[in-house]
């Protein structure tokens, strides 16, 4: 490959097999005919029809495409037919859709493998060629395109053009240069473009990827056989969970949507499309603005209504520079199954966005993301509101979006200036060509009258969001009475301050009465001092009544917890018992404090204070008991029965320490004043092993009540873990039980020794694995239970299920049906009022040639006559404007002899002129006849 060099750098090189690269961003069809459309829209072409078409040449299908705009000059065709070239501009307010100079490459291409341009500029005449069949058959390495120029006389401009034309004739569907002008003079007028696109692509089978077949009207897309639910269609890739709208497969439907606002006709093989006003074509208009962040001060109008021609084709239409880039793209409550937002149509014109490089989808950015959001607000607000409209109106009536709708307004384009006029209330039927003419209005009754203005400048939204407003009361009201809860709990709840508080008061209880215990003991030990010194004999008598032994009977209690077995209420407990000793369940612990107590805490509900008062004596010793008397009692509480109920928070689990210990150290202590001061040593260190030896006993029996505790917490959760199950399975609601025990069982196990509870806890774990087996045992029989009758009812419900499926199906087929019958009635009335209008029109013809026959015939007998005795030699003008008369009265002659195959006429030769003799004979005949 030789290297092409400029200054002596290196151009890039431009590989043949890019060009079906470059169509490959083309997965739909017809995003690459909407270029192609797109290049005659644009204002620089400019142009008012478009003709899009499919024919036969040598034998080929070829598409067609064929407008009336300003044509091009033979290097604009070079840019054309090269990568990248884009200088199109605004001209009259009207935005180019074009944007990086790729559209025609990538579209045409995409359809076919080759494509072949003719365009008139009213100056010269240009044929050009972009084929990747003449490219392979070359071996060319780089993208070559033949382009050939002629002049107003029909003689190539430069003989450079020579080696191109050979190129064309070689390698196109047109062989000899007569035929290339022949298609150049099929376009119609001074100016325009035709372009021709043959070697369609084709599927596996061969066929065709676009289908002529199915409606002779239509350029569609075949139908695939969906393999799970048998069904025929077509479904682009993001829409497969939802129902196709008709401009997914039809091209004639997809370009009457094309543009937000049409200023071009679409005519889709030989029949004019009929192009729809999406924004004003909808029923329940109102207009929202988006005010984006992005975009400073702008703002962007959206139109919602109704979709009065199918509900299930819905969702947001989203255009760029007037072209259709999204289409029923779904936000909102449109994306729940659940029936909200369906027939809500959405329009908005999204210019501050970037396209993606096929014009079908936006860039994935934060402005898109952005916008998305805001549409689904809005489209909630709209649907929202209008359900709440139609409710209050008429509330028995059927749902909004399942009513008969027609849209707000009526609107038509004129077929001669292109302008769109809005037409009063009633008019239902409209003529096939419609002109301002025919406007009712006066004052819009001429083409040179502009456009009605739209509102532009649109501050506000049109509608006023009721359902909006009223929900956000209902936040604010929740907002304040959550705060009022919060604060009222804050002021009753006891904050961690208190809690620290009561017990650092508990801690100073004990250190002072630990600080009476050591006062006592050095009282007695320097009185038995100064006993012994003064050799007292006599020993100092103590009442009993005032000596520091306290009366109490054995052990303390063991607080111990009952595991809830149930979910149900003891029938003899009431909900008045407000007096009674409450012990606590638990379901998780809290962390262990680090200080250690040597008093259990029990959760108090009453003190019942008719049992007396406590009054302090002036001795230390009785002080300090009463001191501890009245703690005591201020912490226990004596009532007839007590309440088991569960709680989500554990306490720690303590157990007190054996008083008898105390009573010992308490006599021995009063002892010891009787004694000499050596014996008084002796048995201080007898009482302090003694005290060390209590202490231990108490470790000891806390170790064994955190090991009972722990062994505890996992019988109650696994007896929770199956209640719960079982509970859940019988009934949907959950109760806390209570347990009531009388007096005699609460006396009888206060009196309980620690190992006498642990045989008792020994005989609860075995009484609760019987209790587990039978659980065990019931669930068995209540799964074999289940099972049986699953069987019974499985036949019954397969047969039912067989049914329904049967059913549903009959009635898709039927709706099928019905739809296919419904489009063939439509296309067979449109075929109707067609066939009348072209009656109609084949009337007028036959009079009027029936009134100019004599002078024809005429004519023709003295052109035939003067031809026979003396051939006439015309000059070269002369002969162009035979040739142009030739090509009027051949397309005349095809309206009346539709067999008549223009493209093998001749029009150099008189063979026209011998049909029309012969058509001109024989209506002569009829008339006569």
């Amino acid at each position: 490959m030789a290297a092409q060099t400029q200054s002596g750098i290196r151009l890039s090189a431009l590989c043949p097999k890019f060009l079906h690269t470059n169509s490959t961003s083309h997965t739909w069809p017809f995003s690459a005919v909407a270029e192609l459309i797109d290049n005659a829209y644009d204002p620089d072409v400019n142009a008012k029809q478009i003709w899009i078409d499919k024919t036969v040449i040598k034998g080929n299908i070829c598409l067609t495409f064929t407008d009336n705009g300003n044509g091009m000059t033979s290097e604009k065709l070079h840019k054309m037919l090269s990568f990248g070239f884009s200088d199109k501009v605004t001209i009259n307010g009207r935005v180019p859709v074009g944007l990086y100079g790729n559209g025609f490459k990538s579209g045409s291409m995409r359809l076919g493998k080759d494509a072949i341009v003719f365009t008139k500029n009213g100056e010269t005449m240009s044929v050009g060629l972009l084929s990747q069949t003449f490219l392979e058959a070359t071996k060319a390495e780089h993208v070559i395109v033949p382009i050939v120029s002629f002049n107003r006389q029909r003689q190539i401009i430069n003989p450079e053009y020579k080696a191109s034309l050979k190129a064309i004739q070689a390698h196109s569907l047109f062989s000899t240069e007569e035929k290339l002008l022949a298609e150049l003079d099929a376009i119609m007028g001074k100016k325009g473009t035709r372009i021709i696109i043959w070697n369609l692509r084709r599927d596996k089978d061969g066929e065709t990827e676009l289908d002529f077949d199915k409606d002779k009207y239509d350029i569609r897309i075949p139908e695939d056989l969906d393999e799970a639910t048998g069904k025929r269609g077509y479904k682009k890739q993001e829409r497969q969970d939802q129902i196709v709208p008709e401009s997914d497969y039809s091209l004639r439907a997809y370009s009457s949507i094309l543009y937000l606002k049409p200023r071009m006709q679409i005519i889709i093989r030989g029949q004019k499309v009929k192009t729809q006003l999406i924004s004003k074509s909808l029923a329940y208009i109102e207009r929202d603005i988006y005010r984006p962040k992005f975009l400073a001060a702008k703002t962007v109008r959206i139109t919602f209504g109704f979709n009065c021609r199918n509900k299930d084709h819905y969702g947001i239409m989203m255009y760029h520079k007037n072209r259709l880039i999204k289409a029923y793209e779904r936000v909102g409550c449109q994306l729940k199954a659940n029936n909200m937002g369906v027939g809500v149509v959405g329009v908005i014109e999204c210019n501050f966005l970037k396209p993606t490089h096929n014009k079908q989808d936006f860039d994935y950015t934060n402005e898109y993301r952005l916008t998305i959001a805001a549409l689904g607000e809005k489209l909630n607000d709209y649907w929202n509101e209008m359900k709440a409209k139609k409710n209050e109106e008429y509330p028995l009536d059927l749902p909004v979006e399942d009513q008969q709708k027609r849209p707000d307004q009526t609107w038509v384009q004129c077929d001669s200036c292109l302008k769109w006029r809005k037409l009063p209330d009633g008019i239902d039927r409209l003529p096939e060509k419609w002109y301002c003419s025919l406007n009712p209005d006066p004052q819009f009754r001429n083409c040179s009258v502009p456009e009605e203005p739209e509102d532009d400048d649109l501050i506000h939204p049109t509608y006023e969001k009721t359902c909006k407003k009223k929900d956000r009361e209902k936040l604010r009201r929740r907002l304040e009475y959550s705060q009022q809860v919060n604060n009222e709990m804050y002021f009753k709840t006891p904050s961690v301050s208190s809690i620290k508080n009561a017990l650092s008061s508990m801690s100073r209880k004990e250190s002072a009465l630990r600080s009476h215990l050591t006062e006592a003991l050095n009282t007695s030990v320097t009185r038995s001092i100064n006993t012994s010194n003064n050799r007292l004999v006599s020993s100092p008598h103590l009442d009993p009544e005032n000596s520091l032994k306290r009366k109490i009977s054995g052990y303390s209690p063991i607080t111990l917890k009952t595991p809830r077995l149930n979910n149900h209420t003891f029938d003899n407990h009431t909900e008045d018992d407000d007096d009674e000793d409450v012990i606590i369940l638990e379901e998780s612990s809290t962390p262990k404090p680090a200080a250690d107590y040597d008093v259990t805490i029990v959760k108090t509900e009453h003190i019942n204070m008719e049992q007396g008062s406590m009054q302090e004596e002036p001795c230390g010793a009785a002080s300090s008991e009463d001191k501890y008397e009245q703690w005591t009692a201020s912490t226990q509480t004596e009532i007839p029965s007590l309440v088991v109920k569960k709680e989500e928070v554990e306490d720690n689990i303590d157990m007190q320490l054996p008083r008898s210990t105390l009573e010992t150290s308490q006599e021995e202590i009063i002892s010891a004043s009787e004694i000499s001061s050596v014996d008084f040593s002796i048995k201080l260190n007898e009482l302090r092993n003694q005290l060390q030896v209590a202490n231990q006993e108490k470790e000891n029996y806390r170790k064994q009540c955190e090991m009972l505790i722990n062994q505890m917490k996992i019988l109650e959760q696994k007896i929770l873990e199956m209640n719960d199950n079982y509970v859940k399975k019988e009934m949907c609601h959950q109760s806390t039980e209570t347990i009531i025990f009388p007096d005699d069982k609460l006396e009888n196990f206060k009196e309980k020794s620690p190992e006498e509870v642990a045989i008792l806890y020994e005989q609860a774990l075995k009484e609760m694995e019987k209790l587990k087996e039978q659980c065990s045992t019931l669930l068995n029989l209540k799964t074999e239970c289940s099972k049986c009758s699953n069987n019974e009812n499985k036949s019954d419900v397969d047969e039912i299920a067989v049914q329904l499926d049967d059913v549903f199906r009959q009635l898709d087929k039927c709706n099928t049906e019905r739809d296919q019958y419904k489009s063939e009635i439509e296309l067979l009335e449109m075929e109707k009022t067609q066939i009348g209008f072209q009656c109609e029109e084949l009337k007028r013809e036959v009079a009027q040639l029936k009134a100019t026959i004599p002078q024809v015939v005429a004519c023709a007998n003295d052109s035939t006559a003067s031809n026979i005795e003396d051939p006439v030699s015309y000059s070269d003008e002369e002969s162009l404007k035979l040739r142009s008369l030739r090509v009027n009265v051949g397309q005349l002659l095809a309206i009346i002899m539709p067999d008549l195959d223009l493209q093998q006429v001749n029009y150099d030769v008189d063979i026209v002129d011998e049909i029309l003799g012969q058509v001109v004979e024989q209506m002569h005949e009829i008339t006569t006849t």
